[in-house]
């Protein structure tokens, strides 16, 4: 249905419109829907886009070169070839501190089960340029306490008395009364540079895992 309404400008907008006024959850739009109403380069609609579902910005060149260059690594032939298993392995011990496949990880960051993982384009923006869509229920926060220190997290929960700030390593309880600011961030939690500590196999091990169509099981 959300694949459907995010296929014309007049659908996307209709379906914004929906989520505003609390008739289609925001969470039914994916970071992959976010991006497809972006691609309409329609002034009015990404601004609705952003008020309604969080932020959304281009991707830089530097960004661009290397989303190509893993492209043109991660062929179907390379891909066919890899190990999803190996994949499983290395998402558990990445990606699974903050996100959640097939029932298995955190969920500090998105469900990742029903977004669109069998693209590659899609999964290669999000994994290079993580902070190009920053859906509003994962957007870090900036705090800053009376006693100097200065934390980074997504606003979990909020009380009168407290706030809870959750970053990849866990989830701190701070007294309002500590804090001094709190600004909200353009950039994601999750960090750039994933790929960055790992072979050409090892990306192409990930992406199988990713893109598979279902659960796969650890290797032995």
């Amino acid at each position: 249905m959300i694949g459907t309404l995010v296929s014309r400008p007049n659908y996307a907008r209709s379906l914004l419109d929906a989520v505003a006024a609390k008739k289609i959850p925001r969470q039914a739009i994916s970071a992959y829907h976010a991006r497809q109403i972006r691609g309409f380069d329609d002034k009015e609609l990404r601004k609705q886009l952003a008020d309604v579902w969080g932020e959304v910005r281009g991707t830089s060149d530097d960004k661009k070169t290397s989303i190509a260059k893993f492209k043109t690594l991660l062929t179907a032939e390379r891909l066919k070839k890899a190990d999803p298993s190996k994949g499983r392995a290395i998402f558990s011990q990445t990606c699974a501190l903050c996100h959640t496949l097939y029932g298995e990880g955190a969920k500090i960051g998105p469900d990742l089960t029903g977004s669109g993982r069998s693209n590659l384009d899609y999964l290669l923006e999000n994994i290079i340029d993580p902070s190009a869509i920053v859906g509003a229920d994962f957007k870090m926060s900036v705090v800053t306490l009376k006693d100097g220190r200065v934390l980074n997290g997504i606003l979990t929960a909020k009380t009168e008395r407290t706030i809870t700030l959750q970053s990849m390593g866990e989830a701190t309880v701070l007294e309002r009364s500590e804090i001094t600011e709190i600004k909200d961030s353009a950039v994601s939690l999750m960090p750039e540079g994933l790929f960055d500590a790992m072979d050409e196999d090892q990306v192409a091990n990930l992406n199988s895992y990713l893109m598979s169509p279902q659960q796969v099981p650890l290797p032995k």
